[in-house]
């Protein structure tokens, strides 16, 4: 069974992008090579200035040569929404979520979220906001479908 190394589910704006390509750069000082897969070519363009000792690619962007898939430490950032997640071997993976699952019942077939949860043994770490955000939160509840709040401001995925 696959074993990974970090899994969170959070919702929006909690750092969870900041707190994956703060691990990567960690293990980048610790001579690994790292592979950080994010959303889209301006996000990829972004945390890579941000970040220059990391790789950082787009979803569905090939790999350079260079790169041994096998033998890098992959991140993918907002997993839930990228096409071309893999539940990898000591990979990383945070999320907000991107539908509800219905608890007690299959997952969809390729639900990757699921197939994380699995391979981390049920567990997946959640973080909100480190600041006063109640106006942020009423604000967005009254413009937000009640599952889309649920998704995006509570971090949930499961009915």
């Amino acid at each position: 069974m696959t074993r990974i190394a970090y899994l969170e589910i959070s919702p929006r704006q909690t750092g969870k992008t900041t707190r994956l390509a703060k691990m990567a750069c960690e293990l980048v000082a610790q001579g690994k090579q790292v592979v950080f897969v994010v959303h889209s070519p301006r996000a990829a363009k972004e945390w890579g200035q941000r970040h220059p000792e990391l790789l950082v690619i787009a979803d569905g962007q090939p790999l350079p040569r260079w790169i041994d898939p096998d033998q890098a430490v992959w991140f993918y950032d907002e997993f839930d929404w990228l096409k071309s997640v893999v539940v990898r071997e000591g990979a990383y993976y945070a999320t907000t979520a991107a539908r509800l699952r219905v608890a007690g019942e299959p997952p969809a077939e390729g639900d990757v979220l699921m197939q994380l949860l699995e391979a981390n043994g049920q567990q997946h770490v959640r973080h909100f906001w480190p600041f006063d955000v109640d106006d942020f939160v009423s604000e967005n509840r009254r413009f937000m479908s009640a599952e889309c709040f649920r998704l995006c401001m509570l971090g949930e995925f499961q009915a």
